[in-house]
C-alpha cells in the first residue's frame, strides 16, 4: 500500500514539473522583453558608476632627444712626426761619441764624429794649393798689364786658381763628413755602435725622434668611409694607461679602399706636450659619428602586446598607446622612433590597468630631475 501511494507521488511531482516547464516555454517571449526592459537600466548604472570612479594615477617622464651616434673602433700604431736612423756617409772609426739613449738633441749637434786626420790634412793642402794659384794669378794680371804675358797665360792661371778653390771645397766637404749631425730636433734611442767601432756607409749607428706629436694609423671599413673627414675629431687609449683618454685629429686619408680588407687607411695626429706617449705604441682609436636625432625615453616607459613595441603617451589627462621601434638601447634609456615627440609625456608606471582612453592621474616630474640620462 505504501509503495503504491509513493509511485502516485512521484508522479503527481513530475506532472507538476512538467507543467512549469510548458508554462515558461509558452511565456518565453514575454520574458525577454521583460529582461530587455531592465537591462539598459543596469548598463546605464554601471556606466554611471564607471564615471564615478577616480582616474588611474601613473608617474610619468618627460621625453627627451638625442643622437643616434655610431662609434667606430680601430687599432692603430703610433709612430713620430719625424723620425731617421742615422748613418755615416763615410767609413771610419769612431773618436767621440758622447750621446746615450734618451738625449734631447738640437737640430745641428754633432752626434757622432769619425777619425778626421786624413780628412784634416787634406783640407791644409788644399788651402795651400789655393793660396798659391791666387798669387800666380795676380802676378798674371801684373804681367799682362807690362805686356810681359800672353792673355792666354792669364786665362790659365785663373782657370789654376778656380780649381784650387773646388778642391778646397770638396776636402772641406769631405771633412764635415765625418761628423754625423742631427737633422732636427728630437730624443735618441739606444746606440748601436760604441767609441772605437770602425763603421761605413751601411753602418746604422743610432735612432732619433721627434715625438713632439704621434702619428697612428689605422684602418676605417668601407662603410664609414665617407662619414669621415680630414679635422675629425678621435680619441685615443694605449694599454700602458688605459684610464686616459687622448684626443687628436685625422690629419690624412688615403685615396684609395683596400680591396682585401675592404677598408681605408687614415692618420691622426696626437698632441705629446708631456711626452706620455712613444712611438710603437699601440692605440685603441675611437671616432664617434653624428647621427639622426630621435626621442629619447626610459626603458621601463617600453611595452610590449602580440610581440610589438609601444608606449603610453598622456594627452588630455588621458592614456594612449602609441607604436615605437626601438633605434638603439643606451643602458637604462632607448633610442625610439614613432609618433612620439621631445616634450611629451610617457607612463613609466601604473601601466597595468591602462587601456586606450583611460583617464589618468599624474605629477609632472621635478624640473630639477626631468632630465634622463643614461
Amino acid at each position: 500500500m505504501k509503495r503504491h501511494i509513493s509511485l502516485i507521488l512521484q508522479m503527481v511531482i513530475f506532472a507538476i514539473a512538467l507543467g512549469i516547464s510548458a508554462g515558461l516555454w509558452v511565456a518565453r517571449d514575454h520574458i525577454g522583453e521583460v529582461f530587455a526592459n531592465i537591462a539598459p537600466s543596469e548598463q546605464q548604472g554601471r556606466k554611471s558608476n564607471r564615471q564615478k570612479d577616480q582616474a588611474l594615477p601613473v608617474i610619468v617622464k618627460q621625453v627627451q632627444s638625442a643622437a643616434n651616434d655610431e662609434l667606430v673602433e680601430a687599432v692603430g700604431t703610433g709612430r713620430a712626426q719625424r723620425f731617421v736612423t742615422l748613418q755615416s756617409e763615410t767609413a771610419g772609426e769612431i773618436i767621440k761619441f758622447e750621446i746615450r739613449a734618451g738625449d734631447k738633441v738640437k737640430q745641428g749637434d754633432v752626434i757622432l764624429e769619425l777619425d778626421s786626420q786624413d780628412a784634416a790634412l787634406a783640407v791644409r793642402v788644399a788651402r795651400n794649393k789655393v793660396l798659391e794659384a791666387k798669387r800666380l794669378s795676380e802676378r798674371a794680371d801684373v804681367l799682362l798689364g807690362k805686356k810681359i804675358t800672353s792673355r792666354a797665360n792669364v786665362d790659365d792661371a785663373k782657370n789654376l786658381y778656380n780649381r784650387a778653390k773646388l778642391e778646397l771645397a770638396q776636402a772641406k766637404e769631405a771633412l764635415s763628413k765625418r761628423q754625423v749631425i742631427a737633422p732636427f730636433d728630437g730624443i735618441v734611442g739606444i746606440p748601436k755602435v760604441e767609441l772605437g767601432d770602425r763603421i761605413t756607409a751601411a753602418t746604422e749607428i743610432i735612432t732619433l725622434d721627434d715625438r713632439g706629436k704621434i702619428l697612428i694609423e689605422f684602418e676605417i671599413p668601407e662603410l664609414f668611409m665617407t662619414r669621415i673627414s680630414l679635422g675629425q675629431k678621435i680619441s685615443a687609449r694605449t694599454p700602458s694607461m688605459e684610464e686616459r683618454y687622448f684626443t687628436g685629429i685625422i690629419d690624412q686619408i688615403d685615396a684609395r679602399v683596400n680591396p682585401t680588407t675592404r677598408s681605408v687607411t687614415a692618420r691622426a695626429v696626437l698632441t705629446n706636450e708631456q711626452d706620455l706617449l712613444r712611438p710603437g705604441m699601440s692605440f685603441a682609436v675611437e671616432i664617434t659619428l653624428k647621427g639622426e636625432t630621435y626621442p629619447l625615453i626610459p626603458e621601463l616607459a617600453l611595452n610590449w602586446a602580440k610581440g610589438k613595441s609601444h608606449v603610453w603617451r598622456i594627452k588630455n589627462n588621458t592614456a594612449d598607446q602609441v607604436p615605437v621601434d626601438i633605434v638603439k638601447r643606451l643602458n637604462s634609456l632607448i633610442i625610439i622612433k614613432g609618433d612620439i615627440a621631445k616634450g611629451d609625456y610617457v607612463v613609466v608606471e601604473g601601466v597595468q590597468r591602462l587601456r586606450p582612453g583611460s583617464p589618468v592621474s599624474y605629477e609632472l616630474p621635478d624640473p630639477n630631475t626631468a632630465q634622463l640620462s643614461n
